[in-house]
């Protein structure tokens, strides 16, 4: 069986569903989703994943959406994940307002660890952002996570040049309360408005000279096996936290890219900003016998992408 090269991370999206618009993800109204009856079963993209596990050196899988806590059965699906025989851990990227109530379920089907999207602790600009959302909801989601032992907890947090100076601050501070990382994220233009994605966007290297700047000792810690973000330690006004940073805009990580993923619609794709797919959930079940020859094919020709923007939202590629 051939290998993919560097295919060690399978990204799933087990919806496009969300319960939330953030303005840098989903238009807030005319979301094109995917039709019900297009989308896989959770047993489909469970044996999709074991087909790529089998043949692509697959060892780590990441549930994503949409937000995919709201897609019924994520449990079961889980843990047909772990019992994957070559899966070393499945993990899980959520906006934390349904995690609370499902975290424990979640760890005892399999579920290692879980990052939190959260962009901001001021209630009224998390509501702003998020088109209706509520902090509180995540802030419970993540200590519910914690108590069921889904580490280590990573927060993910985008980066707006019209607020940083606000928000870094403030999550710094939160993930040192909470012992967890953070990492801040480049804004990235995938489906948004272009002039709002250009006004908001603002470098990593950019908010790092500022926390400097305020007095913020920032050291490089050892890099992990193809993570993208880069690792730091940052000593800032008594707090000590491990932050790391996501820079796709202003430097590109896509040569050490070990990353494959599913869509929403059991598509195969080779990067987050490839418009070019690999229908595999439906030539799995039509049983092509040229599955193999053509996926391997596909696989092969991933690249790193001519720029970082794409049409698409985030929810249908799957963040």
């Amino acid at each position: 069986m051939s290998r993919a090269p560097g295919a060690a991370t399978l990204r799933v999206s087990v919806t496009d569903r969300c319960n939330l618009r953030c303005s840098y993800c989903m238009p807030e109204e005319g979301v094109a989703l995917v039709p019900r009856g297009e989308i896989p079963t959770l047993t489909e993209l469970a044996g999709a994943v074991a087909w790529l596990v089998a043949r692509y050196g697959v060892d780590r899988v990441k549930v994503t959406g949409g937000e995919p806590l709201v897609r019924g059965g994520l449990p079961a699906f889980v843990g047909k994940v772990a019992a994957i025989p070559g899966v070393r851990e499945i993990s899980m990227t959520t906006n934390g307002t349904r995690l609370a109530p499902a975290a424990r379920e979640l760890a005892a089907a399999g579920l290692a660890r879980v990052n939190v999207s959260l962009d901001t602790l001021d209630p009224g600009r998390f509501r702003e952002l998020t088109r209706g959302g509520r902090v509180g909801e995540v802030l419970e989601g993540i200590d519910a996570a914690l108590a069921a032992g889904l580490t280590p907890l990573k927060i993910n947090s985008v980066l707006r040049g019209s607020s940083f100076r606000e928000d870094v601050p403030a999550l710094l501070g939160l993930a040192a309360e909470k012992g967890v990382e953070i990492r801040f994220i480049e804004l990235m233009h995938t489906g948004t408005e272009a002039a709002w994605a250009l006004a908001e966007r603002v470098t990593g290297a950019a908010v790092r000279e500022w926390l400097a700047a305020e007095g913020a000792r920032i050291d490089s810690l050892p890099a992990r096996r193809n993570a993208p973000a880069r690792r730091t330690a940052i000593a800032w006004n008594g707090l000590e936290v491990e932050a790391g940073w996501i820079d796709p805009v202003s430097h590109s990580f896509c040569d050490d890219c070990d990353r494959l993923r599913l869509d929403a619609r059991g598509r195969l794709r080779r990067c987050l900003m490839d418009d070019q797919v690999f229908p595999l959930v439906d030539l799995l079940r039509r049983g092509e016998a040229e599955i193999e020859e053509a996926a391997a094919d596909y696989v092969a020709r991933k690249q790193p992408p001519v720029a970082m923007t794409i049409g698409a939202t985030m929810a249908s590629i799957g963040g």
